[in-house]
């Protein structure tokens, strides 16, 4: 099967017992308005949503009192050391922070092939794991070191693309990611990389769509956007940051159907980042105090980072008056981006950029969900629907900070623990 087989994620062990959630205050994430309602949960699913609901004899049955429900949500990009993969009570620990967060879904770009096996055997609470095999070039962005060049195919032309891809696909991955744009963000001090060109992006992404896989690449620049468009590309995994988007890539990203998700959590200059309280207590005291350390620094933003990130901003006002799907992933991995952190963090920025809290978390839910081929499955509260959930005190869908007040989480109908 394509999804790692976790107990967060595995059908065959969502529990037992049906349960009832009642009471909440349920913002669905299809666009309307909360509102108070129950919802049970039976067989990993989203059995019925109402009041007064008839229930199964046995059903558990859990006051939600004054509390949200909201559906679980997405990171889209991120990267995960190898040593989560050792067991399943490493892997449990490295991802328990998603969990904590609300993250229910996740992309892993970290792994190979030969390694999704294994992973897909553990026994862990973890949120839903897609794994991506990854794809570049011949000294390109992904392949720094020996172990990325290990893990990544690079090839050169279509002729190798397909070859790369037939072999990728025996392992039954969940999506691609390519490293396609070898643009280094501006700075003078790392000379750019090489690039994939158009018909090598666009025989991978055919063999992608013909196993039913999605496809989202490294992509910072204008033109490279524009190649990833024509090429079929299901989604940019950054945003573009060389550049204002102009018509004509607003255009082939709608003709296209490709989605954005510009990960601003990593481009935003971490100088002059100053969390709130509710942020910092995301974190763990040696997180805490490198982000204390950093400050104290009281170094200057370098101008080609600040000009990137203006760029970037407005990029996506844009994108959003267009109407382009903006989904939420994150890098994390890189410096400063922290497990389940990073997440809320990009959802926090889209508020700072014209999002309503409301579309922030539909963002990272049913746009999400659709970013991934998944909205008739999952991403919103509905009957039918992958029962992946996350009750929170407050409004979050009012008030942006209430979303880190997470109370209880469920994937695939199965309620994880919080704890260590």
């Amino acid at each position: 099967m394509g999804i790692a087989a976790l107990a967060g994620a595995n059908a065959a062990q969502a529990q037992e017992r049906a349960t009832l959630i009642h009471g909440a205050r349920v913002f669905d994430g299809t666009g309307k308005a909360a509102k108070l309602t129950d919802v049970l949960i039976e067989d990993g699913k989203i059995a019925r949503v109402g009041k007064k609901l008839r229930v199964p004899e046995g059903t558990d049955v859990i006051d939600a009192t004054g509390l949200t429900l909201i559906p679980g949500l997405h990171d889209l990009h991120i990267h995960t050391s190898r040593e989560a993969f050792a067991d399943a009570g490493a892997l449990h620990r490295f991802y328990l922070p998603y969990l904590r967060a609300g993250v229910t879904s996740i992309n892993e770009f970290s792994v190979s092939g030969e390694m999704m096996a294994g992973i897909r055997a553990f026994q862990a609470d973890t949120p839903r794991l897609t794994l991506a095999i990854r794809l570049g070039v011949p000294g390109g962005h992904g392949t720094e070191s020996k172990f990325t060049q290990a893990i990544t195919y690079q090839v050169t032309n279509p002729d190798e693309a397909h070859a790369a891809m037939a072999k990728a696909l025996v392992f039954k991955p969940d999506m691609i990611k390519v490293f396609a744009d070898g643009w280094r963000y501006g700075d003078p001090a790392r000379p750019d990389r090489p690039s994939m060109d158009e018909p090598t992006l666009a025989a991978i992404v055919k063999d992608a769509h013909h196993a039913g896989i999605k496809v989202m690449t490294h992509t910072v620049t204008l033109e490279g956007a524009k190649i990833a468009a024509r090429a079929g590309v299901d989604a940019l995994a950054h945003g573009v940051g060389d550049a204002l988007v102009d018509a004509e890539l607003i255009g082939l990203m709608k003709k296209h159907h490709m989605a954005y998700v510009a990960t601003l959590a990593t481009f935003e200059p971490l100088e002059t980042r100053v969390l709130a309280p509710e942020e910092l207590a995301l974190l763990s005291p040696e997180q805490r105090d490198r982000e204390a350390a950093r400050l104290a620094k009281g170094e200057a933003v370098a101008p080609y980072d600040s000009k990137r990130w203006e760029l970037m901003r407005e990029n996506i006002r844009l994108l959003k008056a267009a109407k382009i799907r903006v989904g939420v992933g994150t890098d994390t991995g890189i410096e400063g981006v922290y497990p389940g952190f990073g997440a809320l963090r990009e959802m926090r920025i889209l508020t700072e950029l014209g999002f309503t809290p409301a579309e922030a978390i539909e963002a990272g839910t049913k746009t999400s969900a659709d970013i991934m081929g998944r909205k008739k499955t999952e991403g919103v509260i509905r009957k039918g629907m992958r029962a992946d959930l996350v009750l929170t005190g407050g409004t979050p869908d009012v008030t942006f900070r209430d979303l880190y007040a997470v109370k209880r989480v469920w994937v695939a109908g199965r309620e994880v623990s919080l704890g260590n």
